[in-house]
């Protein structure tokens, strides 16, 4: 898809450069003077680039979140255990994108911008560069970096520490930020993001060191000192208005630009693709004494009733695994814990690991929602939603970084590192935060009758800080933040597996219906594109390997 919309993004920006070639035919001798509001040539190859990185970034995201929220329980994993779950081939897109296209153009893109004194088409290269080299060291430990991209000296460019990548990237978003408070020739063209608000992008870059901060606070002791500086400066996503996300559209062709996931999921009738995951769709449907606001946002019952038939579900007549432990996820569907069966609420989706085979339940099984995919708010009635035309018709969301997710990594910092702040007000706010955004984005096509009251948030959010006060420890305590931090990041596996790896909560997952499973993925192998094609890269021993930030020993 990513190529339809960047191909898309040429054409008119091509278009453009033509029209502003035709109309310079028609100039009087006192026109030849350069027009400093004009677009000129150069000005328009930078535009070219940057609309080129923004849309790539997008589909960069998109090819990696999904792995992320699928070893994390927010997603369905088939597996059946972790060493078979992902083969070697399984990012060789998003490695392409981030390496051919993202960093590729960002440096094209750079001696161009640095010429004509673009700084803020620099400085949103660096950021966006230095988010895909992050989540790169993220998902794969040591990548190609300081000699990548340098064919005449580097042929087979060596893997560059994580460590290394981290503090380079930190001093990449510091050029950025100085870049922002430069005087710039022109402003972009397009900023597919945040709409020319140069603000918003020093909010983002401040943001993008936080998360660094606190995913190296295991191995820097420096990092409290650093977060709170952000803290204090206020420079940091901390309202809604200020989320880095992409936005999809509801066009369907020339080309398809709607979210990725809405169109492989809802345009062949009745074969929705994919399973939604039975412990996720448990914590928001039944783990507290009312459901989670946003449950009918995230997902869409197709049928209110579980099956009977256990050709569309053969585990409907199993005993769940002896090392399951039902006081803490469910068996088989979502409502099906500690000895409670209810087979008339729906929640139809896959354990963990679970790889049968496919019957034919494409109708059937719980799908999608409104939230962040554009499918259709759950308004109890039961009816199989395949069909292009449904609820907000694919006009998604990539949420790459958002105002919650600041509170709950912030929330996470004041527990652990004593920074500036209140947990229990972060997770509050993070909370909050993420209700009200996910409600405000489904509102247009929701049920007013089943839109959750300010009561029924309350008592939500009540319950949670009740817990919260309660819990005897600061292990129990992070548990509490980072499940409402996995609940806020639906559709963003990237922030949830670096999240888990870190604190190795939310405690009591949902283990692989097979064991041993192989232990966990620590991290993911590398794609074959960079071990076949360059003689100085290796493939790792195996999936366990951790990254450079990962001191901890999660189980699952």
């Amino acid at each position: 898809m990513y190529k339809q919309i960047k191909n898309s993004v040429i054409k008119v920006f091509a278009m453009a450069i033509v029209l502003v070639g035709a109309n310079s035919c028609e100039t009087t001798e006192l026109e030849i003077l350069d027009n400093p509001n004009a677009l000129a040539p150069g000005n328009a190859d930078v535009d070219f680039y940057l609309n080129s990185i923004q849309v790539d970034l997008a589909s960069y995201f998109e090819a990696i979140t999904e792995e992320g929220m699928e070893v994390t329980r927010m997603l369905h994993m088939f597996g059946p255990i972790y060493s078979n779950a992902y083969q070697a081939d399984q990012f060789n897109t998003p490695y392409s994108i981030a390496y051919a296209d993202i960093i590729a153009d960002a440096r094209a893109l750079r001696e161009r911008a640095e010429e004509q004194e673009l700084y803020t088409h620099l400085a949103i290269s660096k950021i966006i560069e230095a988010y895909v080299m992050v989540s790169l060291v993220d998902y794969f430990g040591p990548v190609p970096y300081s000699e990548a991209l340098d064919g005449v000296n580097f042929q087979n460019p060596n893997v560059t520490p994580g460590a290394e990548i981290y503090s380079a990237m930190e001093a990449l978003l510091d050029e950025a930020i100085a870049d922002l408070e430069k005087e710039e020739a022109f402003l972009p063209t397009n900023d597919l993001y945040y709409d020319g608000d140069e603000d918003n992008w020093l909010a983002l870059a401040n943001t993008l060191k936080l998360k660094m901060y606190v995913q190296t606070r295991l191995v820097d002791n420096s990092v409290a000192s650093k977060i709170n500086d952000i803290v204090a400066s206020g420079d940091y996503i901390n309202d809604t208005s200020e989320d880095f996300e992409f936005r999809y559209s509801n066009v369907d062709a020339n080309p398809d630009s709607r979210h990725p996931i809405f169109g492989r999921n809802f345009d062949v009738a009745a074969d929705v693709t994919d399973y939604m995951s039975n412990s996720y769709m448990y914590y928001m449907a039944f783990e507290k004494s009312e459901p989670d606001p946003r449950t009918r946002y995230y997902f869409y019952r197709q049928t209110l009733t579980m099956t009977t038939n256990e050709q569309e579900a053969e585990c409907i007549n199993e005993e769940a695994p002896t090392h399951y432990d039902l006081d803490h996820y469910p068996f088989c569907y979502a409502a099906n814990y500690e000895g409670t069966t209810n087979p008339t609420a729906g929640y139809w989706g896959r354990d963990h690991g679970n790889n049968d085979g496919i019957p034919p339940d494409g109708g059937d099984r719980t799908t999608w929602g409104v939230y962040p995919v554009g499918g259709k708010f759950d308004d109890s009635s039961g009816q199989p939603v395949p069909g292009r035309t449904i609820g907000l018709q694919g006009a998604g969301i990539s949420p790459i970084m958002l105002a919650s997710y600041s509170d709950f990594m912030l929330a996470e910092a004041a527990l652990t590192m004593g920074v500036t702040g209140d947990a229990r007000d972060y997770l509050e706010n993070g909370m909050r935060t993420s209700i009200e955004k996910v409600m405000d984005f489904g509102a247009s096509v929701a049920n007013e009758a089943l839109v959750p009251s300010d009561d029924d948030i309350d008592a939500y959010v009540n319950e949670v800080l009740a817990d919260y006060d309660a819990a005897s420890s600061e292990d129990e305590k992070l548990d509490i933040i980072v499940k409402q931090y996995f609940i806020a990041l639906f559709g963003n596996g990237v922030e949830a597996y670096n999240t888990y790896r870190r604190t190795c909560a939310p405690m009591n997952l949902q283990p692989t219906l097979i064991i041993p499973n192989a232990g966990f993925i620590r991290s993911f192998l590398y794609p074959n594109e960079l071990v076949e094609q360059n003689i100085n890269v290796d493939q790792k021993a195996d999936h366990t390997v951790p990254v450079f930030w990962d001191t901890s020993s999660c189980a699952e």
